[in-house]
């Protein structure tokens, strides 16, 4: 069951479209990066909620955390231009994320394959989907585990 989305790089709010054309009932922040355009006015006209963040720092949650991360392209956007490193996006990405809660990142094949590794880092299941054959994009899909304390 999904209640909350956040789109990590929202571009014209589509995904937040699709959502609501699919009949989900989710609430969405849709997210501009500020490393890439500045696509938030659109965001607005369409009736979407939106903020503009700088994904090098800490994104604000209180009171709420989300069930479900889309972050497509943004890997490619934020690889090699930023102060951050990937490990400080996921490690970000592990803390507003519910336990159980699942990531989907769209990005080029190399990236992807990168990513997976680190994702194994921080003990999320996840898979690699191939989106089709002609295209270099593949998509990573991840669950962040709920981890239960061990009897001793």
């Amino acid at each position: 069951m999904l209640r909350n989305v956040l789109d990590m790089n929202a571009h014209f709010g589509g995904f937040n479209a699709a959502l609501l054309e699919a009949g989900k009932s989710v609430w969405v922040m849709n997210v501009v990066p500020t490393t890439g355009a500045n696509h938030l006015p659109l965001i607005f006209d369409r009736g979407f909620v939106g903020v503009l963040h700088d994904w090098c720092e800490a994104f604000p949650t209180y009171p709420r955390t989300y069930d479900m991360v889309h972050a497509e392209g943004l890997l490619s956007l934020e690889i090699g231009q930023r102060k951050c490193s990937q490990l400080d996006l996921f490690t970000e990405i592990d803390r507003i994320l519910r336990p159980e809660g699942w990531i989907i990142f769209r990005d080029t094949s190399s990236i992807i394959e990168s990513a997976r590794a680190l994702s194994t880092r921080l003990k999320w299941d996840s898979r690699i989907v191939e989106i089709d054959s002609n295209n270099e994009e593949k998509l990573l899909i991840c669950q962040k585990p709920f981890l239960r304390r061990q009897a001793s």
